[in-house]
């Protein structure tokens, strides 16, 4: 057991690791960011929050550095509880706002030298790092009022049950191991059991819903036909059309048939095919399978088990097992997806080019009308940095430089800094595609799609959306060629549409809207302030009858017409008038119906004894509903308004008593 970690505290003379150098200068940084003290024998308190964070923070560096990213599946997994315990322990501590960003800073100071690989990725770390954290506080916010609203229900020393313990993971996201944590310095234990019960019900709903689909595209004819039918030969790279393939078997209704005739739907097993069978995110091809007298229409080509399936229906005659036809790609859709794939190669780099190497294809789909990359990456992508890869992109496209396809081992493949997609497997001989001639091509890739011949087939690159699909992966669509013409063709009618409602030129819109959301801002700010402002009489007269509590001033006030949100201004309005401690608890019936309570306090009053969070959860129950917040500031909604005076009453009488 004697580790590295053990074997440097020896050597500094220390009992522990945490008293070593490099977890010292963590937990000091800790100190100086939580304002607490650090005890080593405190094993329960805050020194074991300290210990956590510190040790937490180093693991998370070290493994996005290894290239590992937060997901909810095992080493990312892994990595996410990792970081949102460290998170929560801040929190414990006192600790408001981001911090991590520090933590990792100061690992790669102490560290960096002797582990140079730190240094290399740091804004993608800690980018990664800020944006989980961002992330993850917000879920703690909501979790924590719902497990807080839970506890306060139990009886001491009562089980949190495990359904509610689900509920927090799967609609908050909260973690089974920091509820647990909360829980027991409740004075709760969890229903652990229960929980589990829960997660594996949902499993078996997961696994009932997916069973279906799983297996259908994947029938046992397939398993049955490729023990007995030998592989189809692809012939489509260079020739879209080949006459004299034989049908190897006929599958109908997932069945294998002798014969199908017209009307019929049939899938169709050649020995040989130029059509492309969908795979690598591109789709299958479509086209015509004719013979004397018989004559099928292709609407696309999927692969199972080497066997590659013609969905096809059969336009006239019959076809039988054994016969000999000609197939036919349709010409102008698979042009439409070569363009579209070799676009995806070039876009693939030219992320590289602009965010970094860490970006790597996490799924791709490329169909005639347009093409969606998905890449890992830790946060939205700016107006700018869309337009420089879209400049890359058809950069390359307006150079008319060659698509260069080659056949070699997979290791020389590899040192001629090919591109292999995470994860993937490839045998020992690979195809790899390469834009351009030169010896370092803008891009080289392991593919066995089909692609243009020249970038200039693509005509133009344009992207239409950039959003995100799960956290740390990103995604584009984009579409080419027609497609783009398209796409620039309906936008140029949208704003020719929107120019003629301004009356005004197309290039006078931008400024138009400009104008006009400023003067939307105006009119709402002039209604807000009539509302929430120096002009309100209802305010006023709420400040009029606040009670002196000696520490401070109490405003206690229904108000009418206002939202939720409102509530806010009306308190902030309320701290700018009285310029002294004051606090305040205010109800409103919002346009829905719904009653809405708050309760905020200076600092003030807070140190004099106002807490908004414990008056929130005492009277939020009056009106149907629960809330809660921090000692400065808390919210509830509910259900039943009729019950705001009842709430307001009992908030004055708790806090005058």
């Amino acid at each position: 057991g004697m580790g590295l970690e053990r074997m440097s505290a020896i050597m500094q003379g220390k009992s522990s690791f945490f008293d070593s150098d490099v977890m010292q200068g963590l937990i000091g940084l800790g100190e100086e960011i939580s304002g607490v003290s650090y005890v080593s024998d405190d094993y329960e308190g805050q020194s074991r929050s300290l210990r956590i964070i510190a040790d937490h923070a180093r693991s998370v560096d070290f493994l996005i550095s290894d290239g590992v990213l937060p997901g909810n599946e095992g080493r990312g997994y892994v990595l996410r509880r990792l970081l949102r315990r460290a998170v929560f322990h801040g929190r414990l501590i006192g600790i408001e706002g981001a911090f991590l960003g520090r933590f990792i800073d100061k690992v790669n100071e102490l560290m960096g030298d002797a582990y140079p690989e730190l240094l290399k990725n740091v804004a993608l770390v800690k980018g990664i790092v800020d944006a989980e954290e961002e992330r993850f506080s917000g879920t703690l916010d909501t979790g924590r009022v719902y497990l807080d609203e839970a506890l306060g229900g139990l009886a001491d020393g009562a089980v949190l049950d495990g359904a509610t313990a689900f509920k927090l993971h799967d609609t908050f996201g909260f973690p089974i191991d920091l509820t647990v944590e909360i829980a027991e310095g409740a004075g709760h234990a969890v229903d652990i059991d229960g929980f589990n019960r829960e997660m594996e019900a949902q499993r078996e709903r997961a696994r009932a819903n997916v069973k279906g689909d799983a297996w259908g595209s994947f029938n046992d004819v397939w398993t049955e036909l490729s023990d007995s039918v030998s592989a189809t030969e692809f012939a489509g790279y260079e020739d879209e059309e080949l006459e004299g393939a034989k049908v190897l078997a006929l599958v109908v209704d997932g069945e294998r048939v002798a014969h199908a005739g017209a009307g019929q739907k049939v899938e169709v097993v050649l020995d040989r095919t130029p059509f492309y069978a969908e795979m690598g995110g591109q789709m299958g091809d479509a086209g015509t399978l004719s013979a004397e007298g018989v004559r099928l229409t292709v609407g696309d080509t999927k692969a199972h088990n080497g066997l590659y399936a013609h969905s096809a229906v059969v336009e006239e005659g019959e076809l039988a097992e054994g016969a000999i036809v000609n197939a036919a790609v349709d010409h102008h859709r698979r042009a439409l997806l070569r363009r579209n794939h070799t676009a995806t190669h070039l876009l693939d780099a030219a992320l590289k080019n602009v965010l970094g190497d860490h970006v790597n294809q996490a799924g791709s789909l490329v169909a005639p009308e347009h093409l969606r990359f998905d890449f890992t990456h830790f946060e939205p992508l700016s107006s700018e940095q869309l337009v420089q890869i879209e400049r890359l992109v058809n950069d390359q496209i307006f150079a008319a430089k060659p698509v260069v396809t080659r056949v070699m081992a997979i290791d020389e493949a590899k040192a001629a800094g090919a591109v292999a997609l995470f994860g993937e497997k490839y045998g020992d001989v690979v195809r790899v595609v390469s834009v351009g001639a030169e010896e370092h091509p803008f891009s080289r890739e392991l593919c066995g799609g089909t692609h243009a011949a020249n970038t200039a087939e693509i005509g133009l690159f344009k992207i239409v959306s950039e959003s995100s699909t799960g956290s740390n992966v990103r995604r584009i669509e984009a579409v080419t060629s027609e497609g783009a013409i398209a796409y620039l063709e309906e936008r140029a009618r949208m704003l020719d549409a929107a120019a003629s409602e301004l009356k005004c030129r197309p290039d006078e819109v931008a400024g138009r809207i400009t104008g006009l959301q400023k003067e939307l801002r105006e009119t709402s700010q002039k209604l807000k302030n009539a509302l929430t402002g120096g002009g309100s009489n209802a305010i006023d007269d709420a400040i009029a009858h606040a009670e002196d509590l000696g520490a401070y001033k109490l405003v206690v006030a229904q108000l009418e017409g206002l939202e939720a949100a409102d509530l806010r201004n009306v308190w902030d309005t309320i701290r700018q008038k009285l310029h002294e401690p004051v606090a305040c608890v205010l109800a409103t019936v919002t346009s829905k119906g719904q009653p809405a309570l708050l309760a905020g306090a200076t600092d003030e009053a807070v140190a004099a004894g106002f807490k908004s969070g414990d008056i929130i959860k005492q009277i939020a129950p009056l009106v149907g509903g629960g809330g809660g917040g921090r000692p400065q500031m808390a919210q509830a909604g509910g259900k039943d308004a009729s019950g705001i005076p009842a709430a307001l009453e009992a908030a004055r009488a708790a806090l005058s008593a």
